[in-house]
């Protein structure tokens, strides 16, 4: 509230209509920049295991396969990863974004390796990396069963 004897200020009110503006320009920006789930899964495979050579047919194709898992049909998930996408900083800091966001790292990291050669090679740095999809029966690369 200005009191009566208060100038309005000229200004003062084109600052607040740039700063308007300019908020609706950012909002613009953050809402038209590019943004695919392929490459979130693919960004997050390769900087989860840094210093691996992936073999990049095989790297989308797996990201190809897990756009149709239910998590990434799930629109709170899909708008928890825009905002990693374009807000990455806040997004992890809010609780439920960033726990959903974390959640699909784990699970796109875990399908990744558990479909690959990665527990098949002697030394994942020194050989490259192939997804061949995922385990049909049991996934566990561990696993040892017992002749029945």
């Amino acid at each position: 509230m200005t009191s009566p004897d208060t100038p309005r200020s000229p200004a003062r009110r084109r600052l607040l209509a740039a700063l308007a503006v300019l908020g609706v320009a950012g909002a613009g920006w953050l809402g038209l920049r590019p943004y695919d789930r392929k490459d979130w899964i693919v960004a997050t495979v390769r900087r989860h295991l840094p210093g691996i050579t992936l073999d990049a047919a095989s790297l989308q194709r797996f990201a190809e396969e897990l756009m149709r898992h239910w998590r990434f049909q799930d629109t709170r998930q899909r708008i928890a990863l825009w905002m990693d996408h374009a807000l990455p900083g806040i997004a992890r800091r809010l609780p439920k974004a960033g726990d959903r966001i974390e959640r699909a790292e784990r699970m796109v990291v875990s399908e990744f390796l558990t479909g690959s050669n990665f527990f098949r090679v002697a030394d994942p740095r020194r050989e490259v990396i192939f997804y061949a999809g995922a385990m049909p029966a049991c996934g566990n690369p561990f696993a040892r069963f017992r002749d029945a």
